[in-house]
């Protein structure tokens, strides 16, 4: 785990992706090119050097023919040296932006020839999150903005609930219980690994007081401070989806044979006002 700092504009656009597999013949090249072009252009008002973001991990596929998921139709580049440096070539243009870029699962699994994720990072001179981070946004003047919990992400968002609201709706708590009772003081919380695009926005109760004089208010539950414990349902929870197709034409991916649903693939983007975050918009590419 590692713990960073991040020193920012007031308003910026953050975006949250991952998952982009390079070496699969089922990796979203033109997705991908989407999400960089988005980043490197004007976004919801904001100049490009407004815009930031965190690439949550599986950098590459890292699947050998050793593999019980190898499979040669669905390997576009099997040297797993080739994959690092294409990934690394995929991130240049944008590596000014790169707040950090953290480890995954597939990667992690060919440890023994080393760190590749931090191999990545260094040559990109990005900052390595490991697996996990947590990042401290603070303005130019040093105050905090917010705290965010980074993960690449563990175990799975499933539901076999009818109808496809209630699914809905399964996953997505599902996600804020992954989280609610790891870092009390983060008001974002973000992974990927499932491939899903899911945001769950923070939940603000009505509630009813009294003022001095006896009469009746409403008001509503919310933060009481940018910093310190912050109540579960106050938070926002995310999962930033990918870029690998699990289905194509003529093809077999391991996704497939293991009866996974159909997902949406694309990144998020948190956008951050006047030093708030105010949505966090879904970017589908595919």
């Amino acid at each position: 785990m590692e713990t960073l700092t991040m020193h920012v504009p007031d308003n910026f656009n953050l975006f949250l992706f991952g998952d982009g597999h390079e070496g699969s013949v089922l990796r979203h090249d033109k997705g991908w090119e989407q999400l960089l072009t988005t980043m490197l252009n004007e976004y919801d008002g904001l100049p490009p050097e407004c815009n930031f973001g965190i690439d949550h991990g599986d950098i590459i596929e890292a699947i050998m023919v050793d593999d019980k998921r190898y499979s040669m139709e669905t390997t576009k580049e099997s040297s797993i040296l080739s994959q690092i440096n294409n990934a690394v070539r995929q991130r240049e243009r944008i590596k000014d932006k790169l707040i950090t870029v953290l480890d995954g699962n597939h990667p992690y699994k060919l440890r023994k020839f080393g760190d590749i994720t931090k191999t990545l990072c260094e040559r990109l001179d990005a900052p390595y999150g490991t697996y996990s981070c947590i990042i401290t946004y603070k303005s130019k003047g040093g105050a905090t903005l917010f705290k965010h919990y980074v993960h690449h992400g563990f175990g799975s968002l499933k539901s076999s609930a009818n109808p496809y609201m209630r699914k809905v709706l399964n996953k997505q708590l599902s996600l804020r219980n992954k989280f609610s009772e790891k870092f009390g003081d983060c008001l974002l919380n973000s992974m990927g690994h499932t491939h899903q695009l899911i945001v769950v926005d923070p939940i603000h109760q009505p509630y009813l007081t009294t003022d001095k004089d006896g009469k009746l208010e409403m008001k509503y539950t919310k933060p009481s401070k940018r910093s310190g414990y912050i109540d579960p349902d106050h938070r926002w929870y995310v999962n930033t989806g990918g870029f690998y197709r699990a289905y194509e034409q003529g093809i077999t991916s391991y996704i497939e044979m293991g009866g996974y649903n159909p997902v949406e693939l694309g990144f998020l983007v948190a956008k951050i006002r006047d030093r708030n975050i105010t949505d966090i918009d879904k970017i589908i590419v595919g």
